[in-house]
C-alpha cells in the first residue's frame, strides 16, 4: 500500500462561529442588496412603460436620491452604533416613499416586485435597531463621527443667505403643510398620509439644518425629500380626495419650487 495513503488525515479545523453581531450585519447587508436590486428591476420595467409618470418619478427618487444616503452610514469602517442608529432612522422616508410607489402601482406587474423589495428593506431596517444588543459595539464606537460631520459641512454663504428668504418662505410653507396633514390624520389615517407626513418632516429637518447654519447648499439637500413628499401626498390624494390636502399639496409644490429658485440664486451669488 502506498505510504502516503497510509498516513492519517489531519482533522479539519472547525470553522470559527460567527458572532451574533456579524451574523446580523450579514443579514442586513444581504437584505439591502437584494432590496435595491428589486427596486432597480421594478424601475427598469416602469421606466420602459410609463416614463415620467408619478410612480416612475417617485421610484427613481427613492433609488437615486433617498435610499443611498440613508443607508450609507452602515458601510462606514469601522461601523459604530451611531452609524447604525443614523441609518435606522434615515430609512424611514425611503420606506414610506416605497409605500407610495406601491399604491401608485396597484394591479400593475411591478407591484409584487415592489412589495418584495419593501419587505427586504423593512427587515433590514428593523435589524438596524440594536437596542436589544446594547453591548454589540465597543463603548468608544457609540460616539458620533465628528470627523465625518466636519467633512460633509459646507462653507456658509452668510452674505447672500438672508436675502433668499428660505426661512420665511419654503421652511414656513413646509411647516404649514405638516400642520395641515396632521389635522386630517384623524379622519384619513392611511399609511400613505402618514408616509407623506414623514417625508415632509424629513424635508423640514434637512431644511432646518441648512437654515440654522445659514448654508444654501445644505438647504439644497431638502429638494429631494420635498419631491418625495409631494409624490407620496399625490398618491394619498388619489386614494382619498380631500380639499384641505389638495391645498397642502399646492403649498408643498410651491415650497419646493421656491426652494429650488432660492438655491439657484444663492449658488449664482
Amino acid at each position: 500500500m502506498n505510504a502516503v495513503l497510509e498516513r492519517p488525515r489531519a482533522k479539519a479545523k472547525p470553522k470559527a462561529e460567527k458572532s451574533a453581531l456579524q451574523a446580523r450585519l450579514e443579514k442586513i447587508f444581504n437584505n439591502l442588496k437584494l432590496g435595491q436590486e428589486k427596486l432597480q428591476l421594478a424601475h427598469q420595467s416602469v421606466g420602459l412603460t410609463d416614463p415620467g409618470e408619478a410612480a416612475e418619478v417617485l421610484l427613481r427618487a427613492v433609488i437615486e436620491d433617498m435610499l443611498p444616503p440613508a443607508i450609507a452610514p452602515m458601510y462606514h469602517q469601522p461601523l459604530t452604533r451611531a452609524d447604525a442608529d443614523e441609518a435606522y432612522t434615515g430609512m424611514f422616508t425611503s420606506l414610506a416613499a416605497i409605500d407610495g410607489v406601491i399604491a401608485l402601482s396597484l394591479g400593475h406587474v411591478i407591484e409584487s416586485t415592489l412589495r418584495d423589495a419593501w419587505v427586504l428593506l423593512d427587515e433590514a431596517n428593523s435589524l438596524m435597531d440594536f437596542a436589544d444588543m446594547k453591548d454589540a459595539f465597543p463603548e468608544a464606537s457609540q460616539q458620533p463621527r465628528t470627523e465625518a460631520t466636519a467633512a460633509t459641512s459646507h462653507e456658509p454663504a452668510a452674505a447672500s443667505f438672508e436675502a433668499l428668504d428660505i426661512e420665511e418662505g419654503p421652511y414656513f410653507m413646509v411647516s404649514e403643510v405638516i400642520g395641515i396633514i396632521e389635522s386630517r390624520l384623524s379622519d384619513i389615517g392611511t399609511d400613505l398620509l402618514y408616509g407623506a407626513k414623514t417625508c415632509a418632516e424629513k424635508a423640514k429637518e434637512v431644511l432646518s439644518a441648512g437654515v440654522k447654519a445659514r448654508d444654501v447648499q445644505m438647504c439644497e439637500a431638502a429638494s429631494a425629500p420635498l419631491a418625495v413628499a409631494t409624490a407620496v401626498l399625490e398618491a394619498s390624494l388619489e386614494a382619498d380626495d380631500d380639499v384641505a390636502l389638495w391645498g397642502a399639496l399646492r403649498l408643498l409644490k410651491l415650497a419646493h419650487d421656491t426652494l429650488d429658485e432660492a438655491v439657484a440664486q444663492g449658488v449664482a451669488a
